[in-house]
């Protein structure tokens, strides 16, 4: 509703006096207005019916003492609105609520014998109100919007509009976050009766988010009129359709016909500069605009939400509770083919995708009016198997949040799995290099000691130039001086001939204790005998002694 008119502005026709101060009600009668109603509230009649179509007093309190600055409005107050709208041709009386059966949604059953039932029929029903033609006109500028108003719901009432009370009664708990389900008893009859607050509060836009009555054409003879339309962009989608079934429809079947023409409908494509859109895109907008690589099959199609009613027939339920959810079960069964998504696992998350279904909520009228339309567990998505919020139901994403969690475990797990082989491995080819470390270096240091450190043959133990390798028994120096001599390009050692008298003490008593190096020497002798040394043969380049020997074999 629009409040930017408040009931202390200035208003005067055909001699009504001006209202003086904010918060006023009641104005002095006149001609045009002889109930005294101000124009502020009396715009607000004509906004509340031109969502709703019909309603009673105590509905249109509801709606109307809702905001801040009407919460001093009691029901007389709007009955006076609503009689002077009746003197101009705005509004007119369509009937009275049927009494006999007339529960409130989810209420517990009366007893339906003989005394009980005449006791409820005595009294009359409430009084219904519509919007005539001009009415709907005047609704229209109420709202301040450029809306589809749909129609003014002429034949509702005739048979005390139970259908149309019962979406009323959800509009209402959608939009002020309250309902009379649960509520104590009234105590003053002149008020509304008293509102119990749902959990979980209203839904946002308020009544303005709300449409009844509105037609979506599919062909010439086929027509889409959902009970209520919402605009919720805050849940990720533009529009809402809710379709409320009390149960008139015992075939299930007929009932899963209305999704067939919500298929047809969200189906129907326009052209739009150079882009073929949704109908539905077209009249009720879209979160993001056509850009490159636009096409309609991609845009999410509208969600549509079914209330179940437990209803009633001679003043008895329809459904008992198991059956109601039987009722849903059986309508999931029938229209599979129009919400089942594909299934996904990622990390042991299991999800659906949707892409080209129908968004297809379930709920019931007890869940509704006891939890709210935002309640933890109130609503049934076809194709998630559980119950939950409005906003998970409408956009059931995956939790990306433990999806990316257990990625990360299994990553590191994988990492570190791979890093535990890895240095098993290492450790293994370490393990077997180390025992030939060992095997070479038992065998090497029983060697004779290097020529010119006289430490092990092998090299210093666990030094970075140690053989890993049996070392040539004619070798005379450790790797770290050998490198050393070859880096400073020193001469080739070439031992000293042994004197005659050694090789007969050793012919006669074995190789001296104290000349380690006595089997070289011999080589030595042998490769380079005294001529060979006299005329320059033996080696004066470090070059020409291969690495590991200390001279070349001469063959």
């Amino acid at each position: 509703m629009n409040h930017d008119q408040d009931d202390g502005q200035y208003e005067q026709h055909d001699g009504e006096q001006p209202a003086p101060r904010p918060g006023r009600i009641n104005f002095r009668r006149s001609a045009r207005n002889p109930n005294g109603s101000g124009a502020a509230l009396r715009a607000d009649v004509l906004a509340v019916l031109g969502v709703l179509k019909v309603v009673t007093y105590k509905q249109l309190h509801a709606l109307i003492a809702n905001d801040e600055y009407r919460d001093h409005h009691r029901t007389e107050h709007v009955a006076e609105a609503v009689r002077d709208l009746i003197k101009h041709k705005l509004v007119e009386e369509r009937g009275r609520t049927s009494t006999i059966g007339a529960l409130q949604p989810g209420a517990r059953p009366q007893p339906t014998t003989r005394s009980a039932l005449g006791a409820r029929s005595s009294g009359p029903g409430e009084k219904i109100f519509g919007l005539t033609p001009a009415g709907l006109l005047a609704a229209a500028e109420a709202l301040g919007d450029d809306r589809e108003m749909g129609g003014h719901a002429r034949g509702a009432g005739e048979t005390g509009a139970p259908h149309a009370m019962l979406v009323n009664e959800f509009i209402i708990s959608a939009v002020t976050g309250t309902t009379t389900h649960g509520a104590p008893p009234r105590t003053d009859d002149r008020q509304a009766p008293p509102r119990r607050a749902l959990p979980e509060g209203p839904l946002p836009g308020g009544l303005d988010a709300w449409a009844t009555e509105v037609a979506h054409p599919i062909t010439g003879k086929q027509t889409v009129i959902p009970d209520a339309v919402v605009r919720l962009p805050e849940f990720g989608h533009p529009v809402l359709f809710v379709e409320v079934d009390r149960g008139t429809m015992t075939d299930i079947n007929k009932v899963a016909g209305k999704l067939d023409n919500y298929h047809r409908w969200f189906s129907k494509l326009v052209k739009e500069g150079h882009h073929e859109r949704p109908k539905f895109e077209i009249d009720y907008g879209s979160l993001t605009a056509p850009g490159y690589g636009y096409h309609h099959s991609d845009v999410p199609r509208p969600p549509v939400l079914f209330v179940f009613d437990r209803g009633l027939k001679g003043g008895r339920p329809r459904f008992t509770e198991k059956g109601l959810y039987a009722r849903i079960d059986a309508f999931g069964a029938a229209t599979r083919h129009h919400w089942e998504g594909r299934h996904h696992e990622e990390e042991g998350v299991e999800y659906q995708t949707f892409k080209g279904k129908i968004p297809v909520l379930a709920t019931t009228t007890d869940r509704l009016l006891e939890r709210g339309f935002l309640g933890p567990d109130t609503w049934w998505r076809y194709g998630l198997g559980t119950w939950t919020d409005l906003a998970h139901a409408l956009d059931p994403k995956p939790d990306r949040d433990l999806i990316r969690k257990r990625r990360k475990a299994r990553q590191d797990q994988e990492r570190a799995d791979a890093q535990a082989a890895a240095k098993a491995e290492q450790d293994a080819l370490d393990a077997e290099q180390r025992a030939k470390l060992l095997a070479a270096r038992a065998h090497n240091d029983a060697l004779h000691p290097c020529y010119t450190c006289h430490g092990p043959l092998g090299g210093a133990h666990d030094s970075s130039h140690e053989l890993d390798e049996n070392s040539h028994p004619d070798r005379l120096e450790c790797p770290s001086c050998e490198l050393g001599r070859r880096a400073a390009m020193g001469r080739p050692i070439i031992l000293e001939l042994p004197t005659a008298r050694a090789l007969r003490r050793a012919e006669k008593s074995g190789p001296p204790d104290d000349d380690p190096w006595w089997q070289v020497r011999l080589l030595h002798a042998k490769r380079w005998p005294k001529q060979a040394r006299s005329s320059g043969e033996t080696p004066r380049d470090i070059t020409q002694i291969p690495r590991g020997r200390s001279v070349p074999d001469k063959r």
